[in-house]
Formats: structure tokens, C-alpha cells, sequence
């Protein structure tokens, strides 16, 4: 099943795999299929929906080198490839660089999160080896703020986070429990343990000499910090040259792709500290600080509201240039469904009254926003209900429309559900014609499935069901049922004219 890149805004950049499976743990809903590829085309991207957001993972290719060349090169692709890309997030893995002495101690630990943002004249990312060598000896390009600004929507994100400080690892801890216990290759996402948390003191790593720190209490295990992190061209396993890099440029950490990332995309950077950049520096930790730094990207996006959603309709039959009459029971739809938000409303008769007709008329409207008492526009899903065979496939027609494939059409019914059930569906007007029988709707015996349980959920939804049975139109409807009578001798006359 083809995707859609127009209908992503957000990329979610992981560059190793560890980062990337951490991503896809997060998801609350994976979009089955592939993205469209044609010469030219080298990276192939994972999608899903994360707090109602479009979004798509972006990871290196097996076996690709690790730096801000290959970082470059796959953000580079992204903007091109995603015509409506909002912003991206650089998540993943990095060095922390505590400090434990001085005025501003910053005691960092294998598993807290370091954020990008700039401290003073600092900037929020430092590509530390990008500038030139002079006399004076080496200067940063522009000052270490030659990079792409991180979009103002992410910042305030981020701001919003940090004002709950230190309470603020509260909004991510529960996106790490629900993944900590999850498989990626070569095991789960959990805490190593404190016991195996090692900082060499002062730098030896030729003496045991470890920093004597005291283990967190379990409720303050993980910190988040705000500051400058440092991008570069090398793998960093020099305790002097950290430190020496820590002081001059004021880090919390180092990495070795923002710089490369943010020369076609402004990213916000969200690290998880693996290691302290020394000798000691190893994989063990990798795990769980990708899903602490993913953690707080999905946080992030939980802090942004998600653009307003696309219109999409999906109406079946041609509109019937020759309706006539029937405005009253139209009128009494609009007030009941559009003013007084009932969330389901029934039209009963007999066959060949209308029923249809009205529905189809009224769906035309909405996709025409002709309805006065309608706040925005809304999706009109057209689904019949005759049979469960029925509903299934047109549930796969609208699935396709939406470029959200499913694995087989087994699953279009249940993914039709969710999706309108999802805030990403926006407000919707779903209409269920000729729900007659029964058995459609609860099931038979022998029947594992009924159209009721598939039905959405949803605050911005409505459904008109068509029926001739008063007693589906009462259950489904409750009292909000029109009657669908005759058509009066003027109406009758009004169509007869029409045709």
C-alpha cells in the first residue's frame, strides 16, 4: 500500500538502529505501507501517528557510516522528499559531560536527557570543529551559530517542559513505561542499573578511579538538562579532550550528527546520555537512553497541538441535480446534527421514501460547508450498510483514500475505526445507509463480526444512519429519529417538474 509524503509534517530523525527502534516503539499507530521511491531515492522510511501528529522516522541505511556527513545527507533528502514538513526532531543517543566542582555543578548520569537550547551567548548546538585555525588559535564558524535555528514551535515545547522543573521528567516517564519492557535486537530498553553507572575521576582511565556518587532515589532517577550541545566529525573517547571541550564552549554533551542534520533542517536535539565520552565509552547504556531521549521527543509532541486535519470525503454516488423538497427534514438534520450535536441521528421509512436521497443531499452540503450551523468543515464518510461485506469494502476504499494501507482487508474495518475514533480524523459526518437488518449490526451465531463494533468513537464525530426498521433507528438513535413520511402534494408536484 502507498503513502502519501504530502500528508507528513514532522520528522523524527534516528540514526542508528537502537534510536529508530526505539522511535517505533512510541508510535500509537504504525502506517502499514511504503513510501512511493524512484531513482535517487536512498533511504527508506518508517510512518505512524504520535499525539495525533503524522509522523516519519528517518534512520540510516545498515551499515552506513555514523556522522554529520550521513546526517546531511539524509535530512537533505527528508526536505526534499516531504513536501509539508513542518519541523524534525534529531532523537537519539549522546556523551554527557557532568561537572561536578565550580559554581554550577552538573552532576549528568548515564540515562538523563540532555536538550539542545542556547545558555547565554552559547548556542544551543556548537559544531566545535567546524571554524577555522588563526593565531589567536581556533575560532567557530560565525561563533558556533552558523547552524539552522530550531523552529520557534519546538522551543516553546521544550520551554513549556522545562517550567516544570525538576518536575518535568514526570511528562516523560510514563512514555518509557510503556516501552522499557519492549524487544529490540538484542534485548529490552531497560535501566542497566545504577551500580553499573561509572565516572572516571579526572579523567584516568589507566587507574581504576571512580567518582564516588551517590545513587539517586528511584523517584529521581533521571534529570533532564538545558544547554549547549557540542556536534562533531569524531567518535569522542578522550576524557581531557572532553573536559576541555565542556569548559570552553559551556556542553552538557557531545554528539556527532545535529551539525550535519541542521544544514537543511532545523531539528530540535533530544539526547540520551550513553556514556561520558572517555575510554569506558561501550553500547551497554545505548538502549535505555534512546528510549529516555525518545520519551521526551513524544512529549514534545504531546506540548504541540496537531495541524488542522485534511478534509477528506469519500462519497460514493453522484449528487442528484434534481432534488426537490424534503427541506424540512434537511433543515431538521442541520439543527439536530450541526446546532444540538447529537451524535447519531436516524432517518426511518419505508423503501423508496427517500431516505437515501436526503442523505446524499445533505452530505453534498456538508462537503460544500453549505451548512450555516456547521463550526468548520467537516469530512463526510459515505458507508453502506447493507451487509458487513459492504461496509468492509468501501472501509478499505476510504483506507486507500487516506493513504493509511492495511495489512489485508481483514483489518480495513478495524483501522477505519480507529482512525475516526483518532483526533488526527479532525471533525467528521459518517453516514451508514440502509442499516435494515439485524444481523448486520449485532452479528448472527455464526458471525465472529457485527457492524457494531466498528462503529467510531468520537467527540467531533456524527452518524446518520438510514433505515426502514424503528427499532434500529431506536437503538442506534435513541429518540433523535426523523419519520419519514409522503412527500406532500407540492413537493410530489415540485419533483415531477425536475425531471
Amino acid at each position: 500500500m502507498a503513502l502519501d509524503p504530502a500528508r507528513y509534517s514532522i520528522a523524527w530523525i534516528a540514526p542508528l538502529p537502537i534510536e529508530a527502534r526505539a522511535a517505533m516503539c512510541l508510535l500509537d499507530r504504525e502506517h502499514v505501507g511504503r513510501f512511493p521511491m524512484q531513482r535517487g531515492d536512498d533511504y527508506v522510511f518508517q510512518a505512524g501517528e504520535v499525539c495525533g501528529h503524522n509522523v516519519v522516522i528517518a534512520t540510516l541505511p545498515a551499515g552506513q557510516p555514523y556522522g554529520n556527513g550521513s546526517a546531511a545527507a539524509l535530512a537533505a533528502q527528508i526536505k526534499k522528499y516531504f513536501p509539508n514538513l513542518w519541523f524534525g526532531l534529531l532523537v537519539g543517543v549522546a556523551a554527557g559531560l557532568p561537572k561536578l566542582g565550580g559554581s554550577s555543578p552538573r552532576d549528568i548520569r548515564l540515562g538523563d536527557v540532555l536538550v539542545a537550547l542556547p545558555d547565554g551567548d552559547s548556542a544551543g548546538l556548537v559544531a566545535y570543529d567546524l571554524g577555522k585555525e588563526t593565531e589567536d588559535g581556533f575560532q567557530l564558524l560565525r561563533g558556533g551559530h552558523a547552524l539552522a535555528v530550531t523552529e520557534t514551535v519546538v522551543r516553546a515545547a521544550i520551554g513549556n517542559i522545562q517550567l516544570r522543573a525538576p518536575d518535568d521528567v514526570n511528562l516523560i516517564l510514563p512514555y518509557y513505561e510503556a516501552i522499557k519492557d519492549k524487544r529490540h535486537q538484542t534485548g529490552t530498553f531497560s535501566d542497566p542499573g545504577q551500580d553499573l553507572d561509572q565516572l572516571l575521576s579526572n579523567g584516568n582511565t589507566k587507574a581504576i578511579a571512580i567518582e564516588q556518587r551517590e545513587h539517586r532515589p528511584d523517584d529521581q532517577r533521571t534529570r533532564i538538562w538545558y544547554g549547549p550541545i557540542g556536534s562533531g566529525e569524531k567518535l569522542l573517547k578522550n576524557a581531557k579532550k572532553r573536559d576541555e571541550l565542556r569548559d570552553r564552549y559551556n556542553l552538557i554533551g557531545v554528539e556527532m550528527a545535529a551539525a550535519g542534520a541542521t544544514v537543511s533542517l532545523p531539528v530540535g536535539v533530544i539526547r540520551g546520555v550513553c556514556d561520558y565520552g572517555d575510554e569506558r565509552k561501550n553500547k551497554e547504556w545505548h538502549p535505555y537512553a534512546a528510549a529516555m531521549a525518545a520519551a521526551y521527543a513524544k512529549a514534545v509532541l504531546a506540548q504541540i497541538g496537531p495541524r488542522s486535519p485534511a478534509i477528506v470525503n469519500h462519497i460514493p454516488y453522484r449528487r442528484n441535480r434534481n432534488f426537490s423538497g424534503r427541506e424540512v427534514q434537511i433543515n431538521d438534520l442541520k439543527r439536530m446534527i450541526f446546532i444540538e450535536g447529537r451524535e447519531r441521528v436516524a432517518i426511518v421509512g419505508l423503501g423508496g421514501m427517500g431516505k437515501t436521497q436526503i442523505a446524499l443531499e445533505l452530505a453534498y452540503r456538508v462537503q460544500e460547508v453549505a451548512v450555516d450551523s456547521m463550526e468548520g468543515q467537516h469530512s463526510v464518510f459515505w458507508m453502506p450498510a447493507q451487509s458487513l461485506a459492504a461496509f468492509q469494502q468501501a472501509a478499505i476504499e476510504v483506507m486507500q483514500k487516506l493513504n493509511l494501507g492495511v495489512s489485508d482487508s481483514d483489518n480495513a474495518k478495524e483501522a477505519f475505526r480507529l482512525y475516526l475514533s483518532s483526533k488526527t480524523a479532525g471533525q467528521w459526518l459518517l453516514i451508514l445507509d440502509n442499516l435494515d437488518d439485524t444481523a448486520v449490526l449485532d452479528g448472527e451465531s455464526d458471525q465472529l463480526d457485527s457492524l457494531r463494533d466498528f462503529l467510531p468513537q468520537s467527540r467531533t464525530g456524527r452518524t446518520l444512519i438510514t433505515t426502514r426498521s424503528a427499532q434500529i433507528g431506536e437503538d442506534m438513535a435513541g429518540s433523535d429519529v426523523i419519520e419519514l413520511e409522503a412527500m406532500s402534494p407540492g413537493e410530489a408536484r415540485a419533483l415531477l417538474n425536475n425531471h
